[in-house]
């Protein structure tokens, strides 16, 4: 009978755990598949949204590699819901058109404040370039790892190395590195 109630007791105990350690760690980003409009067809991605978000909250588009939202690209949206953004990233790596569609679709969005960033990983970098130099662009501030910054001096520009070359140097440098991204993105955005 005691060990009964010892298992049982533990149990209680154990399954409490989770609860606790809940309230301590920030609540996960609201996540899902999506598709909007784009040029003459629909694009489909994945959105994050802040937990608690109260309110419209600033965008931000990630482009992903060539090789399309893997995922690092993925938890780089969930990564950016955290801090405080409204993340989307296009499954697939988009055309400038759909780029295009895409920050105008972000910019009218009923989460967005209106104002909208990009961060281009890889190829993706030289397609936030391409988006950042169009008339249409609308871009508040561009992201690139591991390409050149944009030679006109709008949007507002932070390259850094590529995930990989922060990610080899160890996680001290990678850390400060999507801290000086995080602090970039509050900056122009907000």
């Amino acid at each position: 009978m005691f060990a009964r109630r010892a298992f049982v007791a533990g149990s209680v105990v154990a399954s409490a755990l989770p609860a606790l350690a809940a309230k301590r760690t920030p609540p996960p980003p609201k996540v899902g598949a999506i598709h909007w409009p784009g040029p003459g067809h629909d694009l489909h991605g994945f959105m994050a949204i802040p937990a608690k978000a109260h309110g419209r909250q600033p965008a931000v588009l990630v482009v992903p590699d060539i090789s399309g939202a893997d995922s690092f690209a993925l938890s780089l949206t969930d990564a950016l819901a955290l801090a405080g953004f409204v993340a989307c990233i296009p499954r697939t790596f988009p055309s400038i058109d759909e780029a295009l569609a895409t920050v105008h679709w972000l910019s009218t969005n009923l989460y967005s404040t209106g104002k909208v960033a990009a961060i281009g990983l890889g190829q993706g970098g030289e397609m936030v370039r391409q988006i950042g130099g169009a008339p249409q662009g609308q871009l508040a501030a561009a992201i690139l790892f591991g390409t050149a910054p944009l030679a006109q001096p709008e949007p507002p520009t932070l390259a850094l190395d590529s995930a990989a070359q922060l990610a080899a140097a160890g996680r001290d440098v990678y850390d400060q590195a999507w801290q000086r991204a995080i602090d970039f993105l509050k900056e122009h955005l907000t």
